[in-house]
């Protein structure tokens, strides 16, 4: 058996090290533009503040493939795909395939602003050349623009502060930060410790024209206000890469990505596709999403090896929407929807924020916000919204399993929590906000399902 991947992100090479742990003897080919592969593209950010460097990214070598006897052809454009005689087009040559793996990623949103273009314009994608020319202009400027409050703006603002920036602004269209994640009270809490730090935030705010010169560019914002800056970073989001499965005649489905059934295949059969540039789906009701994650890509691969293996035997749960970062030394861990997005999809909802403290102050305690959306009548979580130190993110793995197994809130109350006076509280927060929760139940007059 002939299997081949295109894309040499984190799906192909989890799922060909699946097959090889599963003992398949297929010939495996992966087919990559970039001239390495194998790395984490979210720590690119990292890289270009020097807390790690380039090679630090990489987690596996050109011997590690040898070994595993996948064959890795770098720089390698794949041009067509022909499903009818199974081979694709690599550079004029036709490569035969039985089983094919799409995992062509995404492609960055290009803002239509007219003047915006240029050698002052850049951007980070999974891609490193990128990152290599980023890192390249940052030591010849002092004030930089980023368009977009999303991770990767937040992340690199961050990069810039601490390379030594004097002006970093933030031009962010919708209301508040991170507006995929957090519901506007939660945001707020995060916009004065980004301000605190250095970073001019411009909220609700676009940018309708720019002026690039030899000093500068220049950006018209549509508040009326003008930002100079050496240089600008778009960090507007992504879109699935789908032009090539879309050449080739597979569905495309209505959020733009490549569609997939259960077992992660297209309307091929033959063919598979993961990570980014296929359409997912929320793991509760199903209702089909895009999902950028790392975790989600390798998560794909391991599936779809288990199914060229074993002959489509492992459904694919789908996503939470988890998220997690650190800003500013404040780490931001969501799941599930937001309200504002419960709102939209017109689902009622209730909902609770408080503050606590991981423990008391005088064992290092620090403070933390969560927020925590559930559904009335299922008396179920849809969704939190944590900041706090970085173990919030240990917390939010535990909403997790919460949210996806849909475990009634009389239940989680009744869970006990790990306890120490220098490890925990008592009385958490995420048990203490359920309860607020179920009391908001009992004095609708419902029946509390315990």
């Amino acid at each position: 058996m002939k299997v081949v991947m295109i894309g040499g992100g984190g799906a192909c090479i989890v799922c060909a090290n699946t097959l090889r742990v599963l003992n398949n003897p297929a010939q495996i080919d992966i087919y990559t533009r970039r001239p390495r592969t194998a790395y984490t593209p979210c720590e690119q950010p990292f890289v270009l503040r020097d807390t790690l460097s380039f090679e630090d990214m990489f987690y596996a070598s050109p011997g590690w493939f040898e070994k595993k006897r996948i064959g890795l052809h770098t720089e390698k454009s794949v041009d067509a795909i022909d499903r009818e005689k199974k081979v694709i087009r690599v550079d004029g040559e036709e490569i035969s395939y039985d089983i094919l793996l799409i995992n062509t990623g995404a492609v960055n949103k290009m803002p239509d602003i007219p003047g915006f273009e240029g050698d002052r314009i850049h951007y980070l994608t999974t891609e490193l050349r990128h990152a290599h020319r980023i890192q390249s202009v940052m030591p010849g400027g002092k004030r930089a623009a980023i368009l977009g409050g999303g991770i990767v703006g937040l992340e690199m603002a961050e990069t810039l502060i601490k390379k030594g920036y004097s002006s970093v602004s933030v031009v962010v269209s919708s209301k508040g930060l991170l507006s995929q994640q957090l519901d506007p009270e939660m945001a707020e809490k995060l916009n004065p410790i980004v301000e605190g730090a250095g970073v001019s935030i411009h909220l609700s705010t676009s940018v309708t024209k720019a002026e690039s010169g030899k000093k500068g560019i220049k950006l018209f914002l549509s508040s009326g206000e003008t930002l100079e800056a050496d240089w600008a970073l778009v960090a507007k989001g992504i879109v699935p890469n789908v032009e090539l499965a879309n050449k080739a005649g597979l569905r495309i489905g209505k959020t733009g990505g490549i569609e997939v059934n259960q077992y992660l295949q297209t309307s091929d059969p033959c063919i598979y596709a993961a990570g980014d540039c296929i359409e997912g789906w929320y793991m509760v009701d199903g209702k089909k999403i895009l999902t950028a994650l790392a975790t989600h890509s390798n998560r794909n691969g391991r599936v779809i090896g288990r199914n060229i293996h074993f002959g489509n035997t492992v459904p694919f749960l789908g996503s939470l929407n988890t998220f997690g970062a650190e800003i500013f030394g404040t780490t931001v861990a969501t799941v599930g929807i937001t309200e504002r997005a419960a709102a939209r999809a017109g689902l009622p909802v209730f909902s609770v924020v408080r503050k606590g403290m991981t423990r008391k102050q005088m064992f290092d305690g620090n403070q933390v916000w969560a927020k925590l959306i559930a559904d009335p009548d299922k008396q179920t979580l849809l969704g939190a919204q944590i900041l706090g130190p970085r173990e919030v993110s240990r917390i939010g793995e535990r909403v997790i399993l919460m949210i996806g197994e849909e475990i009634p809130l009389g239940k989680i109350s009744q869970y006990e929590t790990i306890f120490s006076p220098p490890l925990s509280n008592a009385y958490d927060l995420i048990t203490n906000e359920v309860d607020i929760l179920i009391s908001e139940l009992l004095k609708a007059e419902k029946s509390v399902k315990w």
